[in-house]
């Protein structure tokens, strides 16, 4: 299940140093670039630079006096892994004071990713080829397994946005009764579900894959909330090799570590966990929900296999025994889970 996939790490290829926060684009496909960063005014957005294939460009010049820095990347053929964090942007070129309320204020809202360079003065981020997004009329492999069309269906863009992504598939579980499938790619978890306009015979065709495969997905982007985007599938195959390598896996090693403090849902629901120590207090509304002993471990008898996971013990102990939650990314102020008793995901944000 997800879930594996980390949020991907952009390293820096070999070449000059340039002075600044630099782009530099591995790909095959031409790169346009949107930054973020807290400026004088507040939080700032600024786009668009082009950068071609094999190309770089700076776009902050000289020493970095911040340490977190946020950027996107799009092509043709869709974005480049988007991060959590969001900043207002428009089509043309634009200078932007601010990240909230942009619909009101007449631009887009867009993700972005996080760079922490620590206490370095230039930064190069590097968009490797691995990350590009794919067209969907580019070479496959294998023939793709299609819809036959469930409801009226005129092609892309018929129920949103166009969408093609490689993720990685978490498989299919029953949420509230209704089965779901669910896809992981950077930061987001796409979801179709058979209440939606998905064929019903594609959904059933998924159990030709296992969970962790990689696979190219093609359809439309429904709507999407926090981190959770919901798809109608019209084709979709095993990914080649090159498009999607193997992603990191979530280690227990400075697992614990990472978990202390506060995170606060991405769904803005008001939940919190708080993390002290082996002690986990759970919060709706500022009110204690839950308050439990915590211990990490490799899997727990629910997760078939799947880890690491946390599992909590709650105190006192009312006799249903521990809460198992799979942890399924884990990045900078990042944290995603999935509960496998109640059959749902959480995504958090660290908060201090």
């Amino acid at each position: 299940m997800r879930l594996a996939l980390l949020t991907a790490s952009m390293l820096c290829f070999g070449g000059p140093v340039f002075a600044g926060l630099t782009i530099c684009n591995e790909s095959d496909i031409r790169a346009t670039i949107a930054i973020g960063y807290k400026g004088d005014n507040g939080w700032t957005s600024e786009g668009w630079w082009g950068v071609e294939p094999g190309d770089c460009s700076v776009v902050i010049k000289g020493d970095l006096p911040k340490r977190y820095y946020y950027w996107r990347a799009t092509t043709k053929a869709g974005p480049f892994p988007e991060g959590g964090y969001r900043f207002c942007t428009q089509s043309d070129a634009f200078t932007i004071v601010g990240d909230e309320d942009c619909d009101a204020r007449g631009y887009s809202s867009a993700l972005f990713n996080e760079e922490d360079i620590g206490d370095a003065v230039n930064h190069t981020v590097t968009l490797r080829a691995q990350d590009a997004p794919v067209s969907k009329d580019s070479s496959r492999k294998s023939a793709p397994i299609e819809t036959p069309g469930w409801g009226p269906d005129n092609g892309p863009g018929t129920y949103g946005e166009p969408l093609s992504i490689v993720a990685r598939f978490g498989g299919c579980w029953a949420s509230d009764e209704v089965r779901e499938c669910v896809f992981a790619a950077g930061e987001w978890l796409y979801v179709a579900s058979e209440e939606g306009p998905t064929d019903l015979a594609l959904i059933d065709a998924l159990g030709v894959f296992s969970e962790g495969m990689r696979l190219q997905v093609i359809g439309d982007l429904i709507s999407y909330s926090g981190n959770r985007a919901e798809i109608m599938i019209r084709e979709i195959e095993a990914a080649p090799e090159a498009v999607a390598p193997e992603p990191p896996r979530p280690s227990m090693a400075g697992l614990l570590d990472h978990i202390q403090g506060y995170w606060d849902s991405d769904a803005g629901d008001g939940y919190t966990w708080i993390v002290q120590g082996n002690f986990l207090r759970e919060i709706y509304d500022a009110n204690i929900m839950r308050e439990s002993y915590l211990e990490i471990a490799p899997s727990c008898a629910a997760s078939n296999g799947q880890g690491p996971v946390i599992i909590a013990w709650p105190e006192p102990d009312e006799g249903d025994g521990p809460s198992c939650y799979v942890v399924t990314e884990t990045a900078q102020r990042h944290l995603a889970i999935f509960d496998v008793i109640e059959g749902r995901h959480y995504s958090f944000s660290y908060s201090n």
